[in-house]
């Protein structure tokens, strides 16, 4: 029905502004016709006056009812479904931050930096797997920069396929004004042990930053950031654990 009031909306709106600017000319124009003598017989200025006024509530009107077509067609259209990305079913919104370095895991942790707990992990070490959909993800950056000193391994080369080599990513919560500085993998034929550590970037002075008080955990002010790593082998039967053997929580595809 919202045809019907833009029907009665357009030729109201324009005799209601023809009245109400030009109300001597629609009359000349509209009745002058209907009466022998048109001079003698023209209303006053009173009469037009008052049909200003008449004109501006059928504009009102005019109005009104097309916000009333605009509001029908709008209600008509179905609402759009919200299809999750492959990146918000697997790891959640917003979208993380990615590290999209190229860099050698330690085996060994940083006793000055800090031990961002991983929040999930997920084996991406098969073809059919390789996770090509993070590169849609914006990089990792610190205050819009990734030229970060002591940030993590390197920018890859163009035909670097860091993604495509990662056995596992693993997903963190870091402090905003830290950055990723190290990876630890520890491998046996049993378990893989994963860690990441946060810390200040390198003070161009040269000092010591205390990063234990400047990257704390549990800080509502994080970041979630998505790590590719590569490993020595792939992880298949094996655990896959924190430093302190604590088991990783594993990503649920399913959900």
């Amino acid at each position: 029905m919202g045809w019907v009031w833009w029907f009665l909306a357009v030729p109201l709106g324009v005799a209601a502004l023809w009245a109400l600017f030009a109300p001597r000319n629609q009359w000349r124009s509209l009745f002058a016709w209907s009466v022998s003598n048109a001079h003698s017989s023209e209303p006053g200025g009173a009469a037009f006056a008052y049909r200003q006024i008449i004109a501006a509530l059928a504009l009102g009107l005019a109005l009104l009812a097309i916000i009333l077509a605009a509001v029908g067609s709008a209600a008509r259209e179905p609402a759009k479904s919200h299809h999750a990305s492959e990146i918000e079913e697997t790891w959640g919104s917003p979208e993380p931050l990615l590290v999209y370095r190229t860099f050698q895991a330690s085996t060994t942790p940083d006793a000055t930096l800090v031990n961002v707990p991983i929040v999930s992990y997920l084996p991406v070490n098969d073809d059919e797997r390789a996770p090509l959909y993070l590169l849609e993800l914006e990089a990792f950056s610190r205050l819009g920069t990734t030229n970060i000193p002591g940030y993590i391994g390197t920018h890859p080369a163009e035909t670097d396929s860091t993604i495509g080599r990662a056995d596992v990513v693993v997903k963190v919560n870091g402090p905003l004004l830290c950055i990723p500085r190290r990876v630890v993998v520890i491998e046996t034929p049993e378990t893989v042990q994963l860690a990441v550590f946060y810390g200040l970037p390198t003070p161009i002075d040269g000092s010591e930053p205390d990063n234990a008080a400047a990257c704390p955990l549990g800080d509502d002010v994080a970041g979630s950031v998505l790590i590719p790593i590569s490993l020595n082998d792939v992880i298949g039967e094996r655990t896959v654990e924190s430093l302190d053997g604590a088991p990783l929580t594993l990503v649920d595809l399913e959900d």
